[in-house]
């Protein structure tokens, strides 16, 4: 991001993107591109830039920012709604995110947010448990009444 905001709108630019945070499961990137935003003063984010490589626009922060919102990416320049794809690194997908969709893809990607359940390393749970084992019996599931004990 700080060669980005360096090069200036319009300017080519070159430097590392990624995995500053954790680079367990994934490592940095190196890309060049064209800058094609800066925004200063995000509260998340603090400075935000576009740097386009051939047809993919990618946004880089100063800081950490998770992108739920459509003006989080219009502010920048960019139109959601007319992309063929976006993708966000995010646990879920946002409503808003959602609402604006012709389709979409989770990803079910490692990392800090990762929500394939059978990849999660448990430590503490008692087994058997679904999902994680297949092959346990299925549980009784008759619904049972329980008398009310008229007290707070």
């Amino acid at each position: 991001m700080k060669n980005a905001a360096a090069a200036g709108v319009g300017n080519p630019v070159k430097g590392i993107a990624g995995a500053s945070i954790d680079a367990r499961y994934a490592p940095p990137l190196e890309i060049s591109g064209t800058v094609e935003s800066i925004e200063h003063g995000d509260k998340d984010a603090e400075t935000e830039a576009v740097v386009r490589v051939g047809s993919v626009h990618i946004i880089v922060t100063q800081k950490r920012k998770p992108y739920h919102k459509e003006i989080d990416f219009t502010k920048l320049g960019l139109n959601p709604r007319k992309t063929d794809i976006v993708v966000v690194k995010i646990g879920y997908l946002e409503p808003e995110l959602y609402n604006m969709r012709a389709d979409w893809i989770l990803a079910l990607t490692p990392g800090g947010v990762d929500q394939d359940l059978e990849r999660l390393p448990y430590r503490r749970v008692k087994r058997p448990i679904y999902p994680l084992d297949k092959n346990i019996p299925s549980p009784d599931l008759t619904p049972k009444l329980v008398p009310s004990s008229n007290t707070l």
